[in-house]
């Protein structure tokens, strides 16, 4: 068994090491291609970076113009904004310090690290901000790589993979529909693939080519490939079935919603409708998305859904203590 605040902390902890690694993978990707191929300092592919990482309507409100130094300062360092990847570090070791005894030591020691390589990066970008990425990008994998080597396969390290695979689903999902079939294509073919760390394996499987909704059906589909939307939910979907034959069999919602959208994924023919209207099938699949996590957060996190517990130390002809939650 595991506590609802101790489940709450590791899921937030997944998806906040998710977010702030490939934010920070976007972030280098755009920053190089931008600085190599035009000179202008507004460029639409800030925008749809924004709006891959779902804070255009945040970024907007501040008034900045859309050029790579506001963007990246925004997406980076700025405690304005609740999804930048400092704020997401914080919250990841927060999450981790408040549920040290259930996950290795060196997960928390590596956190922490990774915290304080952001607090020494102060509170202005440098002008070549390409050597904190990288740095950012390394901790985050030495995160990975304890969370994959070093934690035990216990209810922790579930809800930490479950928080990991529904973050990187939706960001997945979301590129698709803000950079792959935008009106307005800013970034090439490869410049996408390498933001999902897919390049190779999607050369190797089209090797014709294809055009955007061939793009768009592999990100989606692609069984082999970690960051694609099926391979996310597929391990997603091991996790929950690992909580139902064990001791969270109310998760059974969902495990309904996983498997529904596994299940089309993997049967149905996604290009064909990607062509016919693609951006109704990609609304649907994040509308989809968050009702899987809804699911999750409904039953593990939310304390009236938590069984209560009687105290069996009651004397004769007393009556029974109050339920304890």
């Amino acid at each position: 068994m595991i506590l609802a605040r101790h489940a709450e902390a590791v899921f937030w902890a997944g998806r906040h090491l998710e977010r702030a690694e490939h934010a920070t993978r976007m972030l280098d990707i755009v920053s190089r291609d931008a600085m190599h191929f035009r000179a202008s300092p507004i460029q639409p592919e800030w925008i749809q970076l924004l709006r891959v990482m779902a804070v255009d309507q945040a970024f907007a409100e501040i008034g900045h113009p859309a050029d790579g130094a506001n963007v990246s300062q925004f997406l980076v360092l700025d405690p304005a904004n609740a999804g930048s990847v400092a704020q997401s570090i914080g919250q990841l070791r927060e999450n981790i310090r408040t549920v040290r005894d259930r996950v290795p030591v060196e997960l928390w020691e590596e956190a922490n690290r990774l915290h304080l390589a952001l607090v020494d990066a102060g509170e202005k970008l440098p002008a070549e901000p390409f050597e904190l990425y990288s740095t950012i990008r390394r901790r985050c994998h030495a995160v990975s790589g304890i969370v994959a080597e070093a934690m035990p396969r216990d209810e922790s390290y579930t809800f930490l993979v479950l928080g990991r695979m529904i973050e990187r689903a939706s960001i997945c999902s979301r590129t698709v529909r803000c950079l792959v079939l935008a009106d307005n294509h800013t970034l090439d073919e490869g410049s996408i693939l390498r933001t999902l760390s897919s390049l190779q394996a999607y050369r190797r499987r089209t090797r014709q080519g294809g055009d955007e909704y061939t793009l768009a059906a592999f990100l989606l589909q692609a069984d082999h490939v970690p960051r694609t939307v099926l391979s996310c939910l597929r391990r997603a979907d091991g996790r929950i079935q690992r909580l139902l034959h064990g001791t969270q069999p109310g998760l059974g919602p969902a495990a309904m919603v996983c498997g529904r959208v596994r299940a089309h994924l993997e049967y149905g023919n996604v290009e064909q409708e990607l062509r016919d209207d693609a951006d109704r099938v990609l609304l649907h699949l994040e509308f989809e998305l968050g009702n899987l996590a809804a699911a999750v957060a409904d039953f593990a996190f939310d304390p009236a859904q938590l069984p209560s517990m009687q105290s069996q130390f009651v004397r004769p002809g007393e009556p029974p203590r109050k339920s304890l939650r």
